[in-house]
């Protein structure tokens, strides 16, 4: 079909391609007023005590203790990340630990490294309560975890979290995107139903 037919044929069509256009970008507008999640978020800090204080500038001690947390500190993350403690927390939340349930918590939160010795949690939920009921679950097994593990190799190391609540905040849904996002489904959509439509002929 050569470009001159084809313009023909979208010419003919040019209501139906805006109306589809139109809609989707109306789809768009109202997916964007949508609730978001919540994200429940705090962060620790991975340290270590020098097993000999001293008051100068730099100390082997020092840079030792501070090289162990380091090093500690991605450990953490994989306890976080581990099945055991996923399954610790279903069973605090009373949910049953199968597969399924397993994955759905590791989807709903989230473990990042945001500097050599800093830690953060952020756990997702379109629900707030279930969003802070989880956080807290997970950071009160994570910190229980991490003190039986210290105890059993390093108790100089030590996990604090940098705030004393966690920071819940809702997502907002970027209107631009959405709508920009809708009126390109809209574009797709109709030029899709033309192009199947037109073949069948």
């Amino acid at each position: 079909m050569e470009l001159k037919e084809i313009l023909k044929i979208l010419n003919k069509k040019r209501r139906e391609i805006g109306l589809f256009i139109f809609c989707g970008g109306l789809l768009g507008l109202a997916a964007s007023f949508l609730p978001g999640k919540y994200n429940t978020e705090a962060s620790y800090f991975v340290g270590r005590t020098a097993d000999r204080p001293s008051t100068e500038f730099f100390t082997y001690e020092g840079y030792y203790a501070q090289q162990t947390a380091q090093s500690y500190t991605n450990t953490a993350v994989g306890l976080l990340e581990s099945q055991d403690l996923k399954r610790a927390v279903l069973e605090e939340l009373r949910i049953p630990v199968t597969d399924t349930s397993i994955r759905k918590l590791s989807r709903s939160y989230r473990v990042s490294k945001n500097g050599p010795q800093v830690i953060t949690i952020r756990v997702s939920d379109y629900d707030y309560n279930k969003s802070l009921n989880t956080f807290t679950v997970i950071s009160s097994k994570f910190l229980d975890t991490s003190k039986k593990v210290n105890a059993g190799s390093d108790e100089n190391i030590s996990v604090s979290s940098l705030s004393n609540n966690p920071t819940v905040k809702q997502e907002q849904r970027p209107f631009i995107n959405y709508v920009a996002g809708g009126l390109l489904l809209g574009l797709v959509s109709v030029l899709l139903k033309i192009t199947f439509k037109e073949y069948l002929k």
